[in-house]
């Protein structure tokens, strides 16, 4: 009897044992989705409050439209900006798809003046700067050449997780292409950072901003939703919309 009662006690206090572990779980449990939750809004405001809204229009002199390389007339009603990174799968992507028809129905017109920012994002200490410094480079040279030297980088893109540009391979491009640059002026200034500042210029002005992924789009100073990016029937209608608005 005195056994039969004893082990009883036991079983009693294993199960409260096990409940009041079970409890402390839960606990822990709420207690951990608590804090994710907290961290999730508190990343949502501020992502919010860093980033222009919808309809919210960024001042132009923010982007400083005469320090970057401009395709399109300058009397352009509409003026796009777009922050991109050489290195960007997705950047070439937009140069590939977007911009050609952008060229053919707004640029070539004069109803568009399209603008070049850099954002090196993918290897900000690599690849992505040092083909951004070159860009540099070649746009201090022959501002004209800089779109041949655009076209030519994303066209021999190379992949995003190898280191490919390097001084060498972006003075051989520029040969390819035919650029009228000094080719060993534009090797020197590679190598030798001349144009770092100006990089960290272009990155100060996406930080700014909020622009924390590429390629990001500017019409007119409001911003393009991510969504709409690669979608040229939106970017369209965003175009012909702030053309009205210019009453042009």
């Amino acid at each position: 009897m005195v056994k039969t009662n004893m082990a009883k006690k036991i079983k009693k206090h294993q199960r409260q044992m096990e409940l009041e572990t079970t409890r402390k779980t839960q606990r822990l449990i709420e207690w951990t989705l608590a804090v994710i939750f907290v961290v999730s809004v508190a990343l949502i405001i501020m992502h919010a409050i860093s980033r222009p809204q919808d309809d919210q229009t960024v001042d132009v002199k923010e982007f400083q439209y005469d320090k970057h390389p401009s395709i399109g007339s300058k009397d352009a009603p509409v003026k796009i900006v777009e922050f991109a990174d050489f290195k960007c799968p997705a950047c070439k992507e937009f140069d590939q798809t977007i911009l050609p028809q952008l060229k053919k129905d707004f640029i070539d017109n004069g109803t568009v003046q399209f603008y070049y920012i850099n954002d090196p994002i993918i290897s900000p200490n690599a690849d992505s700067r040092t083909a951004a410094m070159a860009g540099e480079a070649v746009y201090r040279q022959n501002p004209e050449e800089f779109w041949k030297f655009y076209e030519a980088v994303f066209a021999h893109q190379g992949d995003e997780h190898t280191n490919w540009a390097t001084s060498d391979f972006l003075v051989q491009i520029a040969k390819q292409s035919n650029l009228k640059v000094d080719y060993d002026k534009l090797k020197k200034d590679i190598d030798n950072n001349t144009f770092a500042q100006d990089v960290k210029n272009d990155e100060d002005i996406a930080e700014k901003l909020g622009v924390n992924s590429t390629p990001t789009i500017y019409i007119n100073g409001k911003e393009v939703s991510d969504n709409d990016t690669f979608t040229y029937s939106a970017i369209k209608e965003a175009i012909l919309k702030a053309k009205g608005e210019t009453g042009q």
